[in-house]
């Protein structure tokens, strides 16, 4: 059997260069970050945030390292600094916050990749005046944080410090660029709360009808089945699509088929904002705002996604979020509160391409592939609804062009639409340009090889700081490798996270460490008050200043030596007062016991515990001093009589009794619950006489009886 000779394809080639090219601009998967919207009424005046108070997303750094730290951007002041934003802006109205410790400035409309360069105006941050633009007086920044306000609107631009008007003047000077904050060596500048309203911006649509709009249908599918059926209905040619229903009374509104909308006037570089809404009854709605494409040409151009999306469908490669550039850069944000209008921004200047949904940066993507696969020359704006399934509504479309360079932007081409070809097969769909790469020089060889090593070399980095140091050579080499400034940025953002756990855990140790001192110093200051207390003679004071020391950690001989003399006085005291308040007392229970014991007889003493766990045990006072407490020994001191307390309510050392001759005294020690006698609470450091029979308690928690027995003395 002979088998007929497969033929070759004839594009095998180009097939094969356009997978390449597929695989090379296929964007890798990014975890959803946390997007903190604008409030809707300023989104809906235009404002956006230049900073999201989290990261450097939207920024790079032109020289030095920039942190965020406490929501701002910080710059070293060990070395000379500047950061600028990666879009580019013509008009506007800016407003930002910043601290400053030296000179800085804030460059304004820098375009340093025009021809010829153009360096900007210069917004200085200490006085807010702009060079070359008078007509105001100027002001000093404070030394705490400073708001400042910089309109420009074509050659007039305005400029204030703290609401004071320091610039207002004309200048042709430059009308587009980027914003760029510079500190030299010694400057430390923090800049937060940056936020833009573009201005200048033309309406696209009038608000009544469709002027300056036009639809485009979808194409026919491309058959999939080469079978020819005579049988009606069964052909096996695709069904058309059903062309969307756009109507634009009040708002643009599209719904009921595919197809998409698209303006008569082509924009390249701009500034674009729209409110829409979007629904769809199920995944992959498919609805998106297109710019720089062809015109009568149905998907084409950069496609910007305006419809919700789940976790799942960014996984699954169904969507790319809202904001999101299809099949080249995903979302910060997968949605919006649905059924809701939401404003949508999007500045394209040459490669650059940013995109706003609330004012919250959430794409910003840099189109590094080469002309032919770069989408560079204008071309209309517009929608594109994919499924027949969903809606879109669409008001407040507003557009203004971008200047090329320091000249003012030109009005916006009209489309020049070709005349119709006459008509095709329906298997005639777009076909996909395939990235050609044409011959490198010896050079440009040996730079891609080193690239490529240092790209090895940047994936296997060991730490941030090795990915940082390695990514800047690649991008040293080729400015416009995206993969390694977003490298770059991640391991920035790691080191910036790092140095910002290192410098919380330094506060909290110099916190501890000062607290610790605070602590000390008032443990000395209180020990000398004690001794100064006792040197006046007041004890209770001495005894006060002593408790707080041992409450806040004092601890030593000294402090032992204090106390044991604070005791030795309170004692003395007690005595003193017992003997000058009950003289008469005194003397006939000195002559009693002077009569007993001339008839030879003797006292003893002892306590009954009436509750607790050693109920009915008794406690023989058989020495001058005994001591009650919840510890049996502390630091050399211990009590004869342990109180086994549960629940703790009796002190450590709580009381004394204080046995002389045939008498015995209670005397309470400053306890925490307090010392009762017949229910009534004893003052610390004040004697009471204990008579037989007498019960007192300890902290309402553990009772005790005195007894007095007399017996013949041997």
């Amino acid at each position: 059997m002979i088998f007929p000779r497969m033929l070759r394809p004839r594009h095998s080639r180009l097939s094969f260069a356009a997978a390449v090219s597929l695989l090379l601009i296929t964007p890798r998967a990014q975890p959803l970050v946390f997007v903190s919207y604008l409030p809707p009424d300023e989104a809906a005046q235009g404002w956006i945030r230049l900073f999201d108070g989290t990261s450097r997303f939207g920024w790079t750094s032109a020289s030095g390292e920039w942190q965020v730290n406490a929501n701002a951007l910080v710059s070293d002041p060990t070395q000379s600094d500047s950061l600028r934003t990666t879009a580019s802006f013509s008009d506007f109205d800016l407003k930002f916050e910043a601290r400053i410790t030296g000179p800085a400035m804030l460059l304004l409309r820098a375009d340093p990749e025009s021809k010829p360069a153009q360096s900007g105006y210069t917004l200085s941050l200490n006085d807010g005046t702009i060079a070359g633009i008078s007509g105001a007086a100027a002001s000093s920044a404070s030394s705490g944080w400073n708001t400042y306000e910089v309109q420009a609107e074509g050659t007039h631009l305005v400029a204030s410090l703290n609401g004071k008007i320091t610039a207002d003047g004309k200048s042709t000077k430059n009308w587009v660029g980027y914003f760029e904050f510079a500190a030299p060596r010694g400057t430390r500048v923090e800049v937060r709360s940056i936020a833009l309203k573009p201005l200048g911006l033309d309406p696209l649509y009038n608000g009544s009808n469709l002027d300056g709009w036009k639809a485009v249908s979808a194409p026919v599918p491309q058959s999939k089945s080469k079978l020819h059926l005579p049988i009606p209905g069964l052909s096996g040619k695709p069904k058309p699509p059903q062309n969307v229903t756009w109507s634009g009374q009040g708002t643009i509104h599209g719904a009921g088929g595919v197809g998409q909308l698209e303006s008569t006037t082509a924009y390249d570089d701009f500034v674009l904002q729209f409110a829409a809404k979007s629904t769809g009854r199920e995944e992959g709605t498919g609805i998106g705002m297109f710019f720089r494409g062809t015109p009568n040409q149905f998907d084409s151009g950069y496609l910007v996604g305006v419809d919700s999306a789940t976790e799942r469908e960014l996984q699954d490669r169904k969507s790319f979020g809202i904001g999101g550039l299809v099949k080249l850069q995903k979302s910060r944000a997968a949605s919006v509160n649905a059924g809701q209008y939401f404003t949508c921004t999007v500045v394209a200047r040459a490669h650059r391409l940013s995109v706003w949904i609330n004012g919250a940066l959430v794409t910003d993507y840099y189109d590094s592939r080469p002309e032919g696969i770069y989408h560079a020359a204008a071309g209309p704006l517009g929608f594109r609804i994919q499924n027949d399934k969903a809606t879109l509504d669409l008001r407040n479309v507003k557009v203004a062009s971008l200047a090329k360079g320091p000249e003012a932007p030109p009005p916006p081409a009209p489309v020049v639409v070709a005349a119709p070809a006459p008509a095709s097969p329906p298997s005639a769909a777009p076909v996909t340009v395939p990235m050609i790469l044409p011959g490198q020089s010896p050079q440009e060889k040996a730079q891609q090889e080193q690239i490529r090593k240092l790209t090895v070399d940047a994936l296997s980095a060991a730490t941030p700081e090795d990915a940082v140091r390695i990514n800047k050579q690649i991008l040293m080499i080729d400015p416009g490798d995206m993969p390694a400034q977003q490298r770059l940025d991640k391991a920035q953002a790691e080191i910036d996270a790092t140095n910002a756990q290192r410098e919380q855990g330094r506060r909290e140790e110099q916190a501890s460490t000062a607290k610790l001192e605070a602590n000390s110093a008032r443990r000395s200051a209180l020990v000398i008050e004690t001794q100064d207390a006792l040197l006046r003679g007041n004890v209770d004071e001495a005894q006060d200043r002593l408790n707080d020391a041992q409450r806040l950690g004092a601890r030593g001989p000294e402090v032992d030596r204090l106390n044991t003399l604070i005791r030795s006085r309170i004692r003395n005291r007690l005595l003193l007062r017992t003997g000058l308040c009950g003289g008469g007392i005194i003397a006939f229970s000195g002559l009693l016991i002077f009569f007993w014991r001339r008839r030879g007889k003797a006292v003893n003493a002892y306590l009954v515990a009436l509750d607790g766990v050693d109920k009915g045990k008794r406690y023989l006072l058989n020495q001058e001093v005994t001591h009650i407490g919840g510890v049996a020994m502390d630091g050399g001191k211990k009590n004869e009589v342990l109180v086994r307390d549960p629940d703790r309510q009796v002190s450590r050392f709580h009381c004394e009794v204080h046995k002389r001759g045939n008498n015995c005294y209670l005397i309470d020690l400053d306890s925490s619950n307090g010392t009762f006698l017949h229910s009534r609470l004893l003052q610390p450091g004040v004697a009471a006489k204990l008579r037989d029979g007498d019960k007192f308690t300890l902290a309402q928690s553990a009772a005790f009886e005195l007894h007095l027995e007399r017996r013949e003395a041997k």
